[in-house]
């Protein structure tokens, strides 16, 4: 079987599924299985939603720190940061950063 078009909810093709399933209401795809030369409708539709704890010390983040800045980098560096040359920023668990005073200068955080 292979999806031959998705379209998502408010498009033409999804209204009498989006009157029974409302916001829950992700996408419709039709599905086609040559063999049996039958067409499929399916819904994707969200059935839970909870909200997520992320532990502090899982979270990183990546810190601004000038070049000129020659002491703060080495206090970093010691601290376990690590340079990311393709983005051009430092990468340190949240807490360094916190305890540095570098909460403002986050360009962008991540989960390991």
């Amino acid at each position: 079987m292979e999806i031959s078009k998705t379209i998502q909810p408010g498009e033409m093709g999804t209204k009498s599924l989006l009157n029974e399933y409302g916001d829950r209401l992700v996408c419709v795809r039709y599905r086609t299985d040559k063999k049996a030369q039958k067409r499929y409708t399916t819904v994707e539709i969200i059935v839970s939603e909870k909200s997520i704890y992320i532990a502090k010390n899982n979270l990183y983040v990546w810190i601004n720190i000038h070049y000129n800045e020659v002491e703060l980098r080495l206090k970093a560096k010691n601290m376990g940061a690590k340079w990311q040359p393709e983005e051009k920023c430092w990468e340190m668990e949240y807490q360094t950063a916190k305890s540095l005073n570098l909460l403002k200068r986050i360009i962008k955080k991540t989960v390991k």
